[in-house]
C-alpha cells in the first residue's frame, strides 16, 4: 500500500535545524509492526532528498499513541481498498 506517512497519521514531528539537520518523530500503530525498518529507512531517504537537509535523524515517539482516527480520508479508503479493516 503506497501513501504517506503523514496520511497515515504517523508523523509525530518534523524539526530542521539552522545547520540543516532534520529531526523527524515517528509513532508506529505496533510494537512488532513488521515494515518498522523499512519505514524508518523509507522516511530517511526521503528527507535526505529535500533541499537543504544536510542531515537527517529519526526519533520514535513511543510515548504518543497512534490511532486510526489520526489517518487521512484517503489513507483510510486505501486502506479498505487493500482488504485492511479500519
Amino acid at each position: 500500500m503506497r501513501t504517506s506517512l503523514n496520511d497515515m497519521g504517523m508523523v509525530s514531528s518534523v524539526v530542521v535545524d539552522d545547520k540543516g539537520k532534520a529531526i523527524i518523530g515517528l509513532v508506529f500503530p505496533c510494537v512488532g509492526c513488521p515494515a518498522f525498518d523499512l519505514i524508518q529507512h523509507d522516511a530517511k531517504q526521503a528527507a535526505q532528498a529535500v533541499p537543504g537537509v544536510t542531515s537527517v535523524e529519526i526519533k520514535l515517539d513511543w510515548a504518543a499513541s497512534w490511532s486510526k482516527s489520526k489517518m487521512s480520508d484517503s489513507a483510510r479508503i486505501l486502506a479498505k481498498e487493500h482488504g485492511y479493516v479500519i
